[in-house]
């Protein structure tokens, strides 16, 4: 069985469009029928029960399909970030065992030359791979699932950036994301009469559970391929849009464009949610200010399925806050004198880590014992590295400090190390760090401080158009500092606290 498909899938239809791409529109049935014949093709082409397959997509109704279709023939989905560059896609291909790769025409180029067999959608006269559309007009309609393991059983294996800089393998039962939506169901309330815009990318955990849970509530969902405000802003008037889940980047992009047209037009937008990355009050002033509605913001983690805490839609937004621990999930914080905190009706807790515990987190990172009994202590609490608090209400805050080396970039988690492996292959660069920076827009965003070899030189451009040729573009430093000396302890080890002091100091010099 599939908890998910029993759940999502297997249910009357409602009769009325569940999902729906530019002109494309789907009932529940017809997205049934396409996942179960795509599953008996997939079975067809040797996939097996526990096999890995990767998918990678944009936001396109051939991802939920394939999603739905990897579960149906019993093995693991291996959602792929299309923003990888093309040696972490293969990475994660082998690192997962993945043994096949379902993916569209428009990232052919990632694959060409690579070890990696495809089914291939929206190909054009000349078909280099096996199609995805002929596999699914060829599929059987009444194809049930089968059954692996039980609710517990890996079946989502979704890679995240660690703190070594590979992308690692986050694993997740159907019952963590079955009981994250549990969990946000009291708190979003979805229903049948509104109608959710999702430019989320599904390949993220935040966008995967939105969809997930919308399916669940039987709310239309209007699928946006990627991100243009031009874009967002035609679906948001066409089709009436209630519900709009986005990342702080994209509010801020959006904002713009909503004041050049005017709110009136969004007079159907009634729910605001943002997560994937720290929501700054000003932006989430601005935002409600604009179109004069609450803006839900949230918090969690691939480990955690992903959501641990969220504002409510009927207490709405608090500002700074996250809102409170979702009703099936545990949080205690902890702080480095091993102090446990917990939530006290009419006290505002001391500062501590936050640890979760839950049916909603994950089984552990795949291939890496050690990684994933660190990431626990010994009750069964998942560390998640980032410092916050309680108040008196109950509501959790995210400090700005985190024990874990991330950068979090509009919703990225950048591991530093991936950078400064790639700016010590240049020959004139001695030391490199690597740390994140404040921003209003992006939540964070990257400084690499260098400091050169004797007689070497090189400038900030030069060093910017390196990282531009051997990082993908989320990656490379917005700023780069040319240091005489980068400050260091006994061992020579960079000092990066020392070197995010510099920087706070030098913006309070200069009143950035």
């Amino acid at each position: 069985m599939s908890l998910l498909v029993d759940r999502l899938l297997k249910r009357q239809d409602p009769g009325y469009p569940l999902l729906t791409e530019d002109s494309i529109q789907w009932t529940l049935s017809e997205l049934r029928e396409k996942a179960a014949r795509l599953a008996s093709a997939l079975q067809a082409k040797g996939i097996q029960p526990g096999d890995r397959v990767a998918i990678m997509f944009m936001n396109q109704k051939e991802y939920l399909v394939s999603f739905f279709a990897v579960l149906y023939a019993g093995a693991v989905v291996v959602p792929i970030n299309i923003t990888l560059p093309s040696e972490d896609i293969v990475y994660v291909f082998l690192n997962s065992g993945s043994k096949l790769m379902i993916s569209t025409q428009a990232f052919a180029e990632c694959f060409e030359g690579k070890p990696i067999p495809i089914l291939m959608a929206n190909q054009g006269e000349e078909k280099n791979y096996p199609a995805w559309e002929e596999a699914v007009e060829q599929g059987n309609p009444s194809f049930e699932p089968i059954p692996h393991g039980d609710a517990d059983s890996l079946r989502v294996l979704m890679y995240t950036s660690g703190t070594t800089g590979k992308p690692k393998g986050v694993m997740l039962s159907e019952n963590n994301l079955s009981s994250n939506m549990d969990g946000i169901t009291p708190l979003f309330q979805f229903h049948t009469q509104e109608r959710l815009l999702l430019a989320l990318p599904l390949f993220h955990a935040y966008g995967l559970i939105i969809s997930l849970y919308a399916l669940d509530a039987q709310t239309p969902i209007y699928l946006v391929p990627n991100f243009t405000p031009k874009k967002i802003l035609q679906t948001l008037v066409e089709h009436q849009i209630t519900i709009l889940p986005l990342v702080p980047t994209m509010f801020s992009v959006l904002l713009h464009s909503i004041q050049k047209v005017g709110a009136d037009k969004l007079a159907s937008l009634k729910l605001c949610i943002s997560g994937g990355a720290s929501l700054p009050e000003k932006l989430l002033t601005q935002i409600e200010q604009s179109i004069n509605l609450a803006v839900l913001e949230g918090y969690g983690l691939t480990e955690t399925s992903p959501v641990l805490a969220v504002n409510s839609r009927e207490k709405g937004s608090v500002p700074k806050s996250v809102g409170q621990p979702l009703p099936n999930v545990d949080i205690k914080l902890v702080d480095d004198q091993g102090n446990t905190y917990r939530y006290e009706p009419g006290k505002v807790s001391n500062e501590g880590e936050i640890l979760a515990k839950g049916p909603n987190v994950m089984l552990g990172y795949y291939n890496l014992p050690e990684e994933t009994a660190q990431a626990f202590d010994a009750d069964g609490y998942f560390r998640t590295g980032d410092l916050g608090h309680f108040d008196a209400e109950g509501n959790l805050y995210i400090s700005g400090g985190r024990k874990k080396d991330l950068i979090i970039k509009a919703g990225e988690n950048i591991a530093p190390v991936r950078i400064e492996d790639v700016l010590y292959q240049h020959p004139a660069i001695l030391h490199a760090a690597v740390i994140g920076i404040p921003d209003e827009t992006l939540g964070e965003d990257i400084a690499a401080c260098l400091e050169l070899k004797p007689d070497q030189t090189l400038t900030e451009q030069e060093a910017k158009k390196f990282c531009r040729e051997h990082l993908p573009a989320f990656m490379v430093p917005a700023v780069i500092h040319i240091c005489e000396e980068l400050p260091k302890n006994q061992t020579g080890k960079v000092l990066k606290n020392k070197l995010k002091e510099q920087y706070a100091n030098q913006l309070q010099k200069t009143g950035g």
